[in-house]
């Protein structure tokens, strides 16, 4: 029988409406943090408004807001939601989202199980009764935190739909290894997503320099550019941003251009030297050295392998739009 990650499924398979009645009592599984090993189902990032009706769903499913808002009711609580909105969503409780249509929106959502038989999943999704996973040593995961841009669990998601999207005999695999890191970077924080004050402080920090690197990928930026967002020495700043995202800041400054090329390989109208210079490289010499070093791999060959059959475009008169 084939195995869970290899079954195709579809959005329509997981979910249904939910019913008039709140469903009754749910079987629980204990869980150790060494025992998760994620089975992906779903992976994508899609444009467009989180317009959902009242459903319930038969797996987990995470959901981050990359661009957007309007709200969202789990469990009859009816909350705010906004850009950088994380939402962990469990089995068998009913919940709807209502998207803000003034604003433009995306969302990445990813359905799991935390486990291969957690719940045993031989006789079929829609054979699922009501069930709860509670982790041991009293962890948790909260259901609403916030996150800010360029998050490593954002990141982490990004590179589960990146694994998830690209298929093949290891994309199911390495799917699940970056949603176990997800996770476990998810239970290591504070139940609810509460953060001690000096924490906090340092997050707000971070979150103003990672939101000036998105809004200037295209510019050159330095340290005393990200010294002066920031309002910290140049020590204090490498300390803090090295604290919270574990990379330095132009470290983390070059993952996000390579972050955003991968994006935009995907486009075949953009040509290579295009995309180096819409995220900030010098030239498509230096995009391609530090595209290599972070990948494994050129842009080329990454959108040879993203795009399989399509040829690289040539510089004459490119065809609008933007990736």
């Amino acid at each position: 029988m084939p195995s869970p990650r290899s079954r195709p499924v579809s959005a329509e398979s997981i979910q249904r409406p939910a019913p008039a009645a709140v469903p009754g009592v749910r079987r629980t599984y204990a869980l150790r943090p060494e025992q998760i090993h994620p089975v992906v189902r779903i992976a994508h990032r899609l444009a467009g408004g989180l317009q959902i009706p009242r459903r319930i769903i038969l797996d987990y499913e995470l959901v981050l807001i990359v661009r957007g808002g309007g709200h969202w009711t789990c469990d009859g609580q009816r909350r705010p939601l906004a850009a950088h909105d994380l939402l962990l969503i469990p089995p068998f409780v009913p919940h709807s989202f209502e998207a803000d249509g003034a604003r433009e929106s995306e969302h990445i959502a990813v359905h799991f199980d935390f486990a291969p038989a957690i719940p045993a999943t031989a006789r079929g999704l829609d054979q699922r009764r009501p069930f709860r996973v509670r982790f041991t040593h009293g962890l948790q995961l909260a259901l609403h935190r916030r996150l800010y841009a360029g998050h490593r669990v954002e990141r982490g998601l990004q590179a589960v739909v990146a694994a998830h999207a690209a298929g093949g005999a290891l994309g199911p695999a390495m799917a699940s290894a970056h949603l176990a890191g997800v996770l476990l970077l998810l239970l290591a924080e504070p139940a609810g997503g509460r953060t001690p004050a000096d924490d906090s402080r340092q997050h707000a920090r971070v979150e103003q320099v990672t939101a000036y690197m998105h809004a200037h990928l295209g510019h050159r930026l330095d340290h005393g550019a990200l010294e002066r967002v920031s309002g910290l020495s140049p020590s204090r700043l490498q300390a803090v941003f090295r604290e919270v995202t574990g990379y330095p800041p132009l470290d983390y400054l070059r993952r996000l251009r390579v972050e955003e090329a991968r994006r935009l390989l995907a486009d075949a109208r953009l040509s290579v030297k295009e995309i180096a210079a819409r995220t900030g490289f010098r030239d498509t010499s230096h995009f391609s050295k530090v595209f290599r070093r972070i990948d494994g791999l050129s842009p080329a060959h990454y959108r040879a392998a993203l795009l399989p059959g399509r040829q690289e475009k040539s510089p004459t008169p490119a065809r609008g739009g933007q990736g």
